[in-house]
């Protein structure tokens, strides 16, 4: 089935969306993907996952945060409140498509807390959590010392600017470039307050607050090219074994039938 790219109209600007298609499709997921530049580090492995279930008659819609990628948007003047009301109003619409049909949540890193929080609100049937994070600045933290070190390996050492110097910069209210989109103070002071609700630190608290299904995924090394920038460009490495145990998942806690090999189908996704 074809892939149909489409801008998705939220306010002020407009989210870059691709709909990847499944014949007679028996559910929907919507991924909330990684934060800003993560989005570019996680893209191959993030596609891949999107068509495995595509493949298997599970629609797929993905998107570009408002302000990121191919989204339009002001990244700086946005905030993690903006972006947590994208997702309401992209999974009302997914939702929309055929409000018979269960409708899963797929947040990984930043998408897993704005994911998360959707679900709290009532959005979905099910959840899954890809590597999440206790709150958004975690996310942000990783990212500015990552750039960080980064940006020191091409400076004297008398010139070069160590993390610490980049936060104080935040607090101070200075805009601050990472990976080519500008922090704003206001981004770095929400991030510490913007978390995951206390009912999803484990599956168990899950259920019983939201008698829906759940499930939390933390990342090991051996899917570093989802949870970790940096990895080889030219290195694409297996998650087949990713994508078939939680496609178990999925199909169990919808309730679908069997959709298929998991092998016979992966080298085309």
């Amino acid at each position: 089935m074809p892939e149909q790219a489409r801008y998705f109209t939220v306010p002020g600007a407009h989210l870059y969306t691709v709909l990847h298609q499944a014949m007679d499709p028996v559910a929907r997921v919507l991924l909330v993907g990684p934060f800003a530049a993560e989005r570019h580090f996680s893209y191959h492995p993030w596609v891949r996952w999107a068509r495995y279930l595509a493949s298997r008659r599970i629609e797929v819609l993905r998107y570009d945060y408002r302000g990121v990628g191919e989204s339009t948007g002001v990244f700086e003047e946005l905030s993690l409140e903006n972006w947590s009301e994208d997702v309401q109003l992209i999974a009302k619409w997914v939702a929309s498509r055929s409000p018979s049909m269960p409708l899963l949540l797929h947040g990984l890193e930043m998408g897993a807390i704005l994911a998360g929080r959707a679900f709290h609100e009532g959005t979905g049937d099910a959840l899954l959590l890809w590597s999440p994070p206790a709150n958004a600045n975690q996310v942000l933290r990783s990212g500015l010392l990552r750039w960080a070190g980064l940006e020191q390996l091409w400076e004297a050492p008398e010139n070069r600017t160590p993390a610490s110097e980049y936060i104080r910069q935040l607090e101070r209210g200075t805009f601050i470039e990472v990976h080519g989109y500008l922090w704003s103070r206001r981004l770095w002071h929400d991030s510490f307050g913007f978390t995951l609700p206390a009912n999803m630190e484990n599956e168990g608290l899950s259920y019983q607050a939201y008698k829906k299904p759940v499930k939390i995924v933390r990342f090991g090394k051996d899917a570093a090219s989802l949870a970790m920038p940096y990895s080889r460009y030219d290195e694409v490495k297996d998650c087949s074994w990713l994508y078939s145990c939680n496609f178990d998942w999925i199909t169990g806690a919808l309730g679908l039938p069997t959709l298929g090999s998991h092998e016979e189908e992966y080298s085309r996704a």
